[in-house]
């Protein structure tokens, strides 16, 4: 089911990017060649009218090949009124900005869901004092506390069992009678959860709020993780996942209940939409600065071959990336 629901989850996030590049390209009346599940080499592909449909080996995003996009000699382009090369800034930057746009459509419409129906009350761990009961124990932060609803509850079960071997989340630890200022028997910071059912339609509104100021926030957070590795403090990307991380943390989700995983959705589909807004080769923020570049400067300082040795080193260098990843989560396990 675990597995099931991670496939399912990859698959809504890596086929709603790309079907915004694809729409937006078919509604502006340009020519899709191939719209690609994974990255080759190809396992299977058919043909629909004039776009061929593929699905890959290697499951680390998806493709969309568009008439004329690389093409090397733009001579060869027959048809030029529906090749990506001749069209304008616009419609260009429409179709790159297309997949960016969806993932926080998807994002928008998660949060609205998960306001609407509300999230149950519970505890969360946001801090874990070092040598101290809990963290002697094994526990994290970011776990879930199970079987409490309330922080109140929580701290009143604490308090009545000082001294006492208890069982949490299937930890035994000790509380302790004497504590250390600011710690509390067990040293940890507790966060409470839960929201309240939010009515139509001010779900919806709300939903899109939630989406654009937790956007903001992974902006922030991928800044300063930016800057800190260019500073030489490579700590923060340790934290970055791949496939295999993505299926642990499906995995806790899906523990907690289904609407923790309908947020877990948004909030990743946002991580997506920030990532590829990059100006790194190979992404759409890349593309996007390309051609911004072309426009500004014409094909004399950045021609259509040297973008696509570029774009191709920025590919490589990605799929490396993850693989690095996904072998860092597996050893992890």
């Amino acid at each position: 089911m675990i597995i099931f629901l991670t496939i399912f989850f990859l698959a809504i996030l890596i086929l709603g990017h790309e079907f915004g590049h694809f729409i937006v390209a078919k509604m502006l009346k340009i020519k899709v060649e191939e719209f690609g599940i994974g990255f080759p080499p190809r396992l299977f592909a058919r043909k629909f009218r004039e776009t061929e449909y593929s699905l890959n080996l290697l499951p680390f995003g998806g493709f969309v090949r568009i008439y004329g996009e690389d093409a090397l000699n733009t001579k060869e382009v027959k048809d030029k009124k529906r090749s990506f090369y001749y069209q304008s800034f616009i419609k260009k930057a429409l179709v790159i900005s297309a997949g960016v746009i969806i993932n926080i459509l998807i994002a928008w419409i998660a949060f609205s869901v998960v306001l609407s129906v509300g999230m149950p009350g519970g505890i969360f761990i946001n801090d874990v004092v070092e040598g101290s009961p809990a963290y002697l124990a094994g526990f994290e932060a970011g776990e879930f506390i199970e079987g409490f609803e309330s922080a109140d509850e929580f701290l009143s079960y604490i308090d009545a069992h000082l001294g006492e071997e208890i069982v949490i989340n299937d930890k035994a630890v000790t509380p302790r009678i004497d504590t250390p200022e600011g710690e509390g028997p067990l040293g940890i910071g507790i966060l409470p959860s839960g929201i309240d059912p939010t009515p139509f339609p001010q779900n919806i509104w709300l939903g899109l709020k939630t989406a654009l100021r937790t956007l903001g926030l992974i902006f922030i957070a991928l800044g300063s993780m930016l800057f800190g590795a260019l500073s030489g403090n490579f700590e923060a990307l340790s934290q970055v996942s791949g496939p295999v991380g993505v299926f642990n943390i499906v995995k806790d989700a899906g523990q907690l209940g289904s609407i923790y995983f309908v947020q877990l959705v948004g909030i990743i589909s946002l991580n997506l939409a920030a990532l590829n807004t990059i100006p790194f080769p190979a992404l759409d923020g890349g593309r996007l600065l390309f051609i911004a570049l072309q426009k500004i400067f014409g094909d004399k300082i950045l021609n259509k071959r040297t973008e696509i040795i570029i774009n191709v080193a920025g590919f490589l260098f990605l799929i490396a990336l993850m693989i690095a990843v996904t072998i860092k989560d597996i050893i992890s396990l």
